[in-house]
């Protein structure tokens, strides 16, 4: 279903008020067009238009997938990431990689905390090594993105969302090793 697929002309007044409190007319603004239509049809008077939310703006609006962006002329223009944004995900990849790999080799893979940090060792240490190699390539990712000249962003944004969830159920599946050997 995309935007302006809602046929709102069979809603009740107060679904239609549900409806109206709900939606990001932002995201969707064909819809939003055909909900505030129908608002206006059913009621026979015009909707004011609807006052800024402050609950609203305390969250982001939900991310968008990345659209490929073209010239005048209609050539693909590629990602273009900040060179101080690669420097700092390559670092702190590199970092990362480095701190588990040291951790897995000693047998002692240490994972602060904010109270109390926790020592892995053995299976939960290489299932955390596992998430740590998740992250650096969710991180690598973004860099590799900006050199490749091919419009392909939506393919590095499923690669990053799916390592960040192989990373957080990794992570998950170590500290519940961890706790299922003591």
């Amino acid at each position: 279903m995309s935007d302006g697929d809602i046929d709102f002309s069979k809603y009740t007044r107060r679904e239609l008020e549900e409806a109206l409190r709900g939606i990001n007319r932002h995201r969707y603004p064909k819809n939003y067009a055909n909900l505030r239509g129908a608002c206006e049809r059913l009621t026979s008077t015009a909707l004011p238009e609807p006052q800024a939310d402050p609950a609203a703006a305390t969250y982001p609006p939900l991310e968008d997938p990345p659209q490929p962006k073209y010239d005048e002329n209609g050539r693909y223009v590629p990602n273009q990431i900040p060179s101080s944004e690669r420097a700092h995900y390559i670092l702190f990849s590199l970092l990362l990689f480095a701190y588990g790999t040291f951790g897995v080799w000693i047998n002692d893979l240490y994972v602060p905390a904010k109270r109390r940090g926790m020592h892995l060792h053995d299976s939960p240490a290489w299932v955390m090594y596992g998430a740590i190699l998740c992250a650096c390539l969710v991180m690598l990712s973004v860099v590799v993105d900006h050199y490749d000249r091919r419009d392909n962003e939506t393919g590095y944004r499923f690669f990053a969302d799916f390592f960040k969830f192989i990373g957080w159920m990794l992570f998950g599946l170590s500290v519940l090793f961890n706790l299922m050997r003591r």
